[in-house]
């Protein structure tokens, strides 16, 4: 990667932190999730060259994208399918034959040997904070380096970021709320009354377990 921008001017004699420097690359992606990782297969496939052209920053602190946060009881004979990153099934680094593998271990499994792989240029963990557009370019910040680049391709999904509706008198009740991304197991509702809300493949699954 190109240094690109100082704050503190390219003649300063002042130390200057990872704060204060800008890395120059073509293209940001935001996410090593599936998105990510076939973004960067495709922009690698296209001639972009990693590192220099192009760069993964994933807040993980592993492969696996959200996968490493799914439930410990979603294994290999109830997930609803696993999608194939391009370049390499899921079978060639996974044994699907292990049903009672879990999804949150198998899944990680596949993306890092994927990312070994291709020698995609995933970063992590670093966590995206802001991004502003100045000059024609993007300035990337983050909780560790800077980056700026010509164009950013947002791969983060929706897992961390779950949505709850609130319903009318949901603050009154007393009970435990949660979404499906914070559900560890059906042990912690035993002996206890429970509303699952929705209709989804998450929910009937949920249901069917907790029940």
């Amino acid at each position: 990667m190109d240094k690109a921008i100082s704050k503190k001017g390219e003649g300063s004699d002042t130390p200057k932190s990872k704060l204060d420097i800008f890395y120059k690359v073509d293209i940001v992606v935001i996410g090593a999730g599936q998105a990510g990782l076939s973004a960067a297969y495709y922009l690698k496939k296209e001639g972009i060259e990693p590192g220099k052209g192009f760069v993964v920053l994933d807040d993980e602190i592993g492969a696996g994208g959200a996968w490493q946060l799914r439930w410990n009881s979603l294994t290999l004979s109830n997930v609803n399918g696993i999608n194939d990153l391009p370049g390499m099934g899921f079978s060639e680094a996974v044994n699907k034959d292990d049903k009672e593998l879990q999804a949150n271990v198998a899944l990680p499994q596949y993306y890092e040997k994927y990312e070994k792989t291709f020698e995609l240029p995933v970063i992590r963990p670093i966590r995206v904070q802001e991004v502003t557009e100045k000059n024609g370019r993007f300035l990337i910040k983050t909780n560790d380096v800077q980056f700026s680049a010509r164009g950013i391709i947002n791969a983060t999904g929706t897992w961390k970021n779950p949505h709850c509706p609130k319903y009318p008198g949901w603050e009154k009740f007393k009970g435990r709320q949660l979404h499906t991304g914070h559900y560890i197991n059906a042990e912690e509702f035993v002996g206890k009354h429970v509303i699952i809300v929705g209709g989804g493949i998450s929910a009937v699954r949920l249901l069917r377990e907790i029940s």
